[in-house]
């Protein structure tokens, strides 16, 4: 069927907000079908006159922004696209026509509620998201929903509530330990993200010094030059233009040391957020790991600098006995 391409006029979007303002919340389908027929989520924002053109082409009826539509029905934006987002999900489930074939003027024959419910648990239509428009806000607590078993809507609610969160964590218990456990585990999972970025970095350093090795010998391949290369591929690289084994040994030493750094630098961060007195057994630890680390780390410096090309067990063997001597 062609879709008609005469413009229509005003009277036919006025009676059709003006069936949305009269029908009550039972009445969803009916709400979200009015919404798919008139309502264009970006006409108005930056969509050029020649766009509309090219849309209306294919379209039988007349559409406005969801703000305007909103504005005129005397209802909220939020609401107007959480009825599209309605419609758009039932559509994907093959309960309901696209929006395109109902912009395009298909006739629609609405779904039973009995049988396909719009509101509920069950429904296509979410209330959360007349309360909060769609973005990364609403995103992260739906996710977050998901893993707790929850739906979004409490959490949705409560985090447009702060204050309201605020006073139920000063006053009951059962709240503070809920909010306590909270903040505990978005600090693990923080550490945990942090500490994968910093494994990244480590490995992205020692595949970079992997490749300046084997650029001096000439042999780099494009095919060694992956997006995330795993470590033994790049080691794999090297020896194929070093000595058996001597290349692989300097890439693991590069990459331990760097991740001494890295976890010197967590150490760091974790001092800086958050603030504690280290006294006692803990602090007199933790002082000695600080010594034994430094003590280690000027062991190696020292054996880098030294004479000797190539370690093996007679020349540790002399090293260690030249340190002894000079310490």
């Amino acid at each position: 069927m062609t879709p008609p391409t005469v413009e229509e006029t005003d009277e036919g979007l006025d009676a059709d907000i003006e069936e949305f303002a009269r029908h009550s919340r039972s009445g969803g389908w009916a709400l979200a079908l009015l919404v798919a027929r008139r309502v264009e989520p970006h006409v108005g924002n930056g969509v050029t006159f020649e766009q509309r053109a090219k849309r209306f082409d294919r379209n039988a009826f007349r559409q406005i922004s969801a703000r305007e539509f909103a504005s005129r029905s005397k209802t909220a934006t939020k609401r107007v696209m959480a009825l599209h987002e309605a419609w758009i999900r039932a559509a994907e489930a093959g309960k309901v026509p696209t929006l395109e074939r109902v912009a395009a003027g298909e006739h629609v024959d609405l779904p039973d509620e009995d049988e396909v419910p719009f509101y509920g648990k069950d429904g296509f239509y979410k209330g959360y998201e007349a309360r909060m428009s769609k973005g990364d806000r609403r995103d992260a607590l739906e996710a977050e929903a998901e893993r707790a078993g929850v739906s979004p809507g409490s959490p949705v609610y409560v985090a447009q509530h702060p204050t309201a969160v605020k006073a139920a964590v000063i006053a009951d218990e059962v709240t503070r330990t809920a909010a306590i456990e909270g903040v505990a585990e978005y600090r693990r999972r923080e550490a945990e993200a942090q500490d994968r970025a910093d494994r990244q970095a480590a490995r992205a350093v020692a595949e970079s010094h992997a490749r300046e090795l084997d650029g001096r010998a000439g042999t780099w391949s494009p095919e060694c030059d992956g997006e995330a290369m795993d470590p033994a591929v790049a080691a794999a690289a090297v020896r194929a233009a070093a000595e058996p084994g001597e290349a692989d040994a300097a890439l693991q030493v590069f990459n331990e040391l760097a991740q001494v750094r890295l976890g010197t630098l967590r150490v760091l961060s974790l001092l800086q957020r958050h603030p504690v007195q280290l006294t006692g057994d803990r602090g007199r630890t933790i002082t000695e790991l600080c010594e034994a680390t430094k003590a280690a780390l000027d062991f190696v410096t020292d054996l880098v600098a030294s004479p000797y090309a190539v370690l093996d067990d007679a020349a540790l063997q002399a090293f260690l006995e030249e340190s002894e001597r000079l310490g």
